[in-house]
């Protein structure tokens, strides 16, 4: 029982006052507190002072650690992780050779602390390729929501006109004088006449007579509604 109250955490729990806002009926309500403002200057975490600042990857001279590649803008880095990589691959068998010939031999440390410095070294050219990873991996991001929006947009262009063109069928199988009943919705009063128009421009160019129609509708009519509501949830 004493070496399980003894037990103690990676993290600390978190404060009683932000548990008990953050309830499933608060979230709900937007009513949750605001997450703090982002920090500006420095700071401290795991003990290491950092500053906002700074650049997110410091140069190995800041750090007192010497650079095994060239400090120039233009260098080849796939060359250089390259060579980088070979002087490991050569360390590390030194080091093999040297565990088996003589563990105790001081050039066993000098060999640990070349493959250390390789090592970070190489990790940090690695580092140095992340803004540029980010940059790729962001414009890939949105060429991908692009092309799943622009698909998007065809197939509603496609259902679209189809549900149109169906419409525009059965508009034509109507008689000339049909009288129909305005319906009570403005929206799909507005489509219902766009559709006759169309119908009727058809018909008037075929023709080569224009013709105004009276559009009124009835009870029949509704179940034109019907089957459109139909064809649209058909195609969807």
């Amino acid at each position: 029982m004493n070496d399980r109250s003894n037990l103690v955490s990676s993290f600390p729990a978190p404060p009683i006052h932000y548990i008990s806002q953050c309830t499933d009926s608060n979230i709900k309500d937007n009513l949750i507190l605001p997450p703090p403002p982002p920090i500006q200057g420095a700071y401290t975490m795991f003990g290491v002072q950092y500053n906002t600042e700074d650049m997110i990857i410091q140069p190995l001279e800041n750090q007192g650690i010497r650079r095994l590649y060239p400090n120039t803008p233009n260098f080849d880095r796939k060359v250089e992780l390259k060579k980088l990589n070979h002087s490991i691959i050569a360390n590390f068998l030194d080091l093999l050779e040297i565990l088996i010939r003589c563990p105790s031999s001081p050039e066993r440390e000098r060999k640990i602390e070349d493959l250390s410095l390789l090592f970070i070294n190489f990790h940090h050219l690695v580092n140095e390729f992340r803004p540029h990873q980010a940059c790729q991996s962001l414009m890939l991001m949105l060429e991908r929501q692009y092309k799943e929006r622009m698909c998007y947009v065809n197939h509603f262009r496609d259902h679209f006109q189809a549900v149109e063109e169906n419409l525009s069928n059965c508009l034509d199988n109507f008689p000339d004088q049909l009288e129909i009943k305005f319906l009570n919705d403005p929206t799909l009063k507005k489509i219902w006449i766009d559709c006759m128009q169309k119908s009727h421009m058809k018909r008037s160019e075929s023709e080569k007579s224009s013709q105004i129609v009276e559009m009124k509708i009835d009870p029949e009519d509704i179940a034109l509604c019907h089957l459109a509501d139909k064809i649209v949830h058909r195609n969807c």
